[in-house]
């Protein structure tokens, strides 16, 4: 049974799933981001199929962070499944899994070396190469929770961002989409009921924004992969941990970790996929215009319903199909964990008593939006506070063309929680 959070409940009537895949076949109504749902390319229309190469004309390797049962997976693997399909099998991709070809911490060196020519990469685990994709790490941002809005506002700047262009241009990537992993959670072995519980506690942290708001609060952060997290608690390295919904389900630390609470500080992190540009400077003006077309349908709708409902692989060899969990289906298991003692949400007092520590830094507190620029800055993108206003604008913009998408996962997680 196909689920969706548009139902608002993790529990969704039948009627309610009917709604909902109506909807998700409507999702390209050309209000998406620029260039979304136009089937025209500047040499005219661009065909669903084409058929003018012979198959596994250029066989390209994806390297990604991606967890094998990530709800991100889906993302990556429905991109990947629809251009082989409208390319007749001309592009075929060599799938491999998370670190087995690049370390977490250093994706962008599969690309460099010419190893991989698609990439899935966690930009804050390489900040000064990835800064322009940071921008879903402002915290305190309810306007994030829509991820069909981040993916969107993300794609118009990688369109129409000439300092953005610049920054990648001179990194050999060519951006396809970026999308938020969902709110925050800090999980640890004993309640945490408001930021003074913060004070001392060594945690498991990442986000160039979310670690410097707890360590303003008293956290000690341990920047550790999310590969390396289970490991962390195991060696009495960490005590706690922020992170995802992923990270209780298929990082398995809900296995360690009993108790769950969503601080409010909303997402903290993303996932952003890229071509390496020689790879895609291989690809003829019809495949690009063809590979252009699928990344508008991702961007314009496609992406946020397949992180929160999963995907069922349909590659050229049907007997590799694999199912991939959406957010929904990783919230029930996470309910369904014996180990998983609560999950629950701080007051709205209580965020906004986190909310006014800042960001602690070497220079002294900063703000969040200070920091992301002062961060953009150093890593050499130009112009960094008015990407960050265009950002915030099309977030706003978008938020108000996909308001099935604004609460997200984790919220409701929480609200349908019970022990």
């Amino acid at each position: 049974m196909r689920f969706s959070r548009r139902t608002l409940r993790i529990g969704a009537t039948a009627a309610a799933i009917a709604i909902t895949a109506a909807l998700a076949g409507c999702v390209d109504d050309g209000t998406g981001p620029a260039g979304a749902g136009g089937a025209d390319s500047a040499n005219g229309p661009v065909p669903d199929v084409i058929t003018a190469y012979p198959k596994d004309s250029w066989n390209v390797t994806i390297t990604s962070i991606g967890a094998p049962q990530s709800s991100n997976r889906s993302i990556q693997e429905w991109f990947m499944d629809e251009i082989e399909r409208r390319t007749s099998g001309a592009v075929l991709f060599h799938r491999t899994e998370s670190s087995e070809i690049c370390a977490q911490s250093d994706q962008y060196s599969c690309i460099q070396s010419g190893a991989a020519g698609l990439m899935v990469q966690v930009p804050n685990y390489q900040p000064t190469v990835f800064a322009a994709s940071s921008l879903p790490e402002l915290t305190f941002n309810d306007a994030a929770d829509n991820s069909a809005a981040v993916a969107a506002a993300m794609a118009d700047l990688y369109k129409n961002n000439a300092d953005v262009k610049a920054y990648y241009d001179a990194k050999g990537l060519v951006p396809v989409a970026t999308w938020s992993v969902g709110r925050l959670l800090l999980g640890s072995s004993v309640p945490l009921e408001g930021p003074d519980d913060l004070n001392g506690l060594t945690m498991r942290t990442a986000g160039t924004i979310a670690a410097p708001d707890l360590a303003a609060a008293g956290v000690v952060p341990t920047q550790v992969t999310s590969d390396e997290a289970y490991n962390s608690f195991s060696t009495g390295l960490v005590k706690a941990a922020a992170g995802s919904l992923d990270f209780v389900v298929q990082w398995k630390l809900g296995e360690v970790l009993p108790y769950w609470v969503d601080p409010g500080l909303g997402v903290y992190s993303e996932f952003a996929m890229f071509w390496g540009k020689d790879q895609w400077d291989e690809f003829p003006a019809d495949v690009q215009a063809v590979i252009a077309d699928v990344q508008d349908d991702l961007n314009g709708g496609k992406l946020a319903e397949l992180y929160e409902d999963g995907y069922t692989t349909s590659p050229m060899d049907a007997a590799a199909a694999t199912a991939y969990p959406g957010a929904l289906e990783n919230c029930r298991t996470a309910q369904a964990m014996s180990s998983v003692k609560s999950m629950t949400k701080w007051s709205d007092d209580q965020i906004a008593e986190f909310k006014a520590l800042g960001a602690k830094t070497d220079s002294g507190s900063m703000t969040n939006e200070e920091l992301w620029v002062k961060n953009a800055t150093a890593a050499g993108l130009q112009n960094a506070a008015g990407v960050l206003d265009e950002y915030m604008a099309d977030l706003d913009k978008y938020s108000a063309q996909f308001p099935d998408y604004v609460d997200d996962i984790v919220t409701q997680c929480i609200g349908s929680f019970q022990r």
